[in-house]
Order: C-alpha cells, then sequence, then structure tokens
C-alpha cells in the first residue's frame, strides 16, 4: 500500500453512486463513486491533506507546490471545502472528498467498488437493493489520492471498497430496512411464495 493509499474510517457518505456507473457530466465516461464528507475535527483529515501534498510530490516534484496551488484555484483537488457547496446536505462547515472509481466508455467498462456490509466476512454485496448505504450513513472507505495532469494538473481520489459503518440522519429518504416493520408473519393473510 503507498503513502496516499489507505482507508479513511467513519466518514458521511453523499451521493452514493456504487453499483451501477453513470455518465459523468456528459462527458461520455460512466463512473461509479461517491461523495465523503469529513468535519474539521476528523482524526484522519490531516492524513488526507498530507495525502494530496505526496502525490503532488510523487507526480511533480520540486514543481508540486506550484502546480497544487494552480490546481487548487481550477477547483481540480478532490478534497474541497464544503461551504463551497452548502446547498447540499451536511456539506457546510465540513471538508468534502469527491472518491470515483475508474471509469469507461460504457457503462459495463468502468469499475464499481467493493461494497460491503458490517460484517465484511460475509462477503462483499453485490445487489444495490440489499446495500445498506445510502446518503447520510457513517461508512469507511478504502481510497488513493493521485496526481494526474491528463486533462489539466489536478490530484483525484479513487474509490475501491465501502463498508457501512454506522447509521446517520439520511439526506432526502433513507430506504427502509426490514428492522423498520414488525413480524406480523403469524397474523394470517398473504404468503410470501406468491410474491416471488
Amino acid at each position: 500500500m503507498s503513502a496516499t493509499e489507505f482507508r479513511l474510517d467513519n466518514v458521511r457518505v453523499a451521493f452514493p453512486n456504487l453499483f451501477k456507473a453513470t455518465q459523468f457530466n456528459g462527458t461520455g465516461n460512466f463512473r461509479c463513486g461517491a461523495t465523503l464528507i469529513i468535519t474539521p475535527d476528523h482524526p484522519q483529515l490531516p492524513q488526507v491533506k498530507a495525502a494530496i501534498e505526496a502525490a503532488a510530490l510523487a507526480k511533480w516534484g520540486e514543481k508540486a507546490a506550484a502546480r497544487l496551488k494552480a490546481a487548487r484555484a481550477k477547483n481540480k483537488i478532490a478534497l474541497t471545502d464544503g461551504d463551497l457547496k452548502s446547498k447540499y446536505d451536511g456539506f457546510e462547515g465540513n471538508q468534502v472528498l469527491s472518491a470515483n472509481c475508474r471509469g469507461g466508455a460504457t457503462e459495463a467498462e468502468a469499475t464499481k467498488p467493493t461494497v460491503y456490509g458490517k460484517n465484511p466476512k460475509l462477503g462483499p454485496i453485490t445487489e444495490e437493493a440489499k446495500s445498506p448505504i445510502y446518503s447520510g450513513c457513517y461508512v469507511n472507505a478504502k481510497i488513493s489520492l493521485y496526481a494526474d495532469d491528463r486533462f489539466g494538473d489536478g490530484v483525484f481520489c479513487s474509490l475501491t471498497g465501502i463498508q457501512f459503518a454506522a447509521d446517520g440522519d439520511a439526506f432526502g429518504a433513507a430506504p427502509a430496512r426490514a428492522d423498520d416493520f414488525d413480524d406480523i408473519a403469524d397474523s394470517g393473510g398473504e404468503d410470501p411464495a406468491a410474491w416471488a
């Protein structure tokens, strides 16, 4: 694991797009990803900032400081001030990390992050309908920060895996869960086998 690759723990997630790659900003590039919300007092925020600096240094050497400054001016750094996007729930007062998977020319060519529930030993979750992750919950995310200059200088964040960590106040409506309902199977009525 390089110095710029690590697990970011206990951060809130917004806009999780983990199972079906969608076209990014009309570019023709399909990708999955999520926005990770990091509080100012989060113990790993300095690690994220250091990883950005390290990625720039590894790519551009002695020109890293100048190229990072130019990239920040053009908003081409994965970590941004949430106040700049305060119209979104949970962003204000926090740092926001845009984490994406490697894109592709088609939905099928794009990579997807490995998604886990609280117990990763149960294996990855492969269907969106079975995922506990929703906008506003807390997650642990396996990320890697890297510098790139193919489309102008920038430092970006790759998302390779994500794990549900805890419930949080949902941004918008959270999906209903099985434990939101009582077990009424013994009360008669419908036959679940008929639903299949």
